[in-house]
């Protein structure tokens, strides 16, 4: 228990540490400073996939907001990344989790004697692939694919939406830079970060998974 925890609380590290430099160093400025665009949510969409949605909330609200903390006037932007970004990677692993009870799902209640016994039982003797187990298979990663693809989407919905409600009015209460304007003249670069850092956070979870390294994390 102690290593698994130890394990944990490192890899978390890694992650926030991560998140942290990549935020930094994919920085562009946005249309209302001190806000800026990065591609951070990348490794907070990995981190929540291959680690879960602790180490996803833990990653998504230290990290970014640690980040902010640092860069010119953004210390405004920093209590607000925690939680958007907190509940962007916490989302993000709880619905990605729940695709590991897909294929347990997908067998309960299914009668081993419906699928052709006989023909899989002398494949397996000959050394051949049970055809049955995989068309099962192939469904089940079907659906997590799917589940995936919902848990980062749903990630990236949180975090523009939360940064467009902050700007639009919590923010403005503090800097009367922002309001309506502002915040709508940032929502087309959230949205092109919130895209760009979905579809590489699905591609790099995706090759790591296929790399068999979701399973040397656990």
């Amino acid at each position: 228990m102690d290593k698994i925890s130890t394990k944990k609380i490192v890899l978390n590290g890694v992650m926030v540490a991560l998140v942290f430099l990549t935020t930094i160093f994919t920085r562009i400025p946005g249309p209302v400073p001190p806000g800026y665009i990065n591609f951070g949510d990348t490794v907070i969409i990995i981190a929540a996939i291959l680690l879960g949605k602790n180490s996803g909330f833990i990653v998504g609200a230290f990290g970014p907001a640690l980040a902010d903390a640092i860069a010119p006037g953004g210390m405004i932007f920093a209590p607000v990344t925690f939680i958007v970004k907190g509940l962007e990677g916490y989302l993000v692993g709880k619905i990605a989790e729940s695709r590991h009870d897909v294929f347990k799902k997908e067998n309960s209640g299914i009668d081993e004697s419906s699928i052709d016994t006989r023909k899989s039982r002398i494949s397996e003797e000959r050394g051949k692939p049970n055809p049955g187990k995989s068309i099962l298979y192939r469904g089940a990663s079907k659906k997590n694919e799917k589940k995936k693809i919902m848990a980062i989407a749903a990630g990236m919905v949180v975090m523009v939406a939360g940064y467009f409600i902050a700007e639009l009015s919590i923010l403005k209460l503090f800097d009367p830079a922002f309001g309506y304007m502002a915040a709508i003249s940032e929502l087309p670069f959230n949205l092109i970060q919130g895209v760009v850092s979905a579809v590489l956070g699905y591609l790099l979870s995706t090759l790591l998974q296929k790399a068999g390294v979701d399973r040397l994390l656990d």
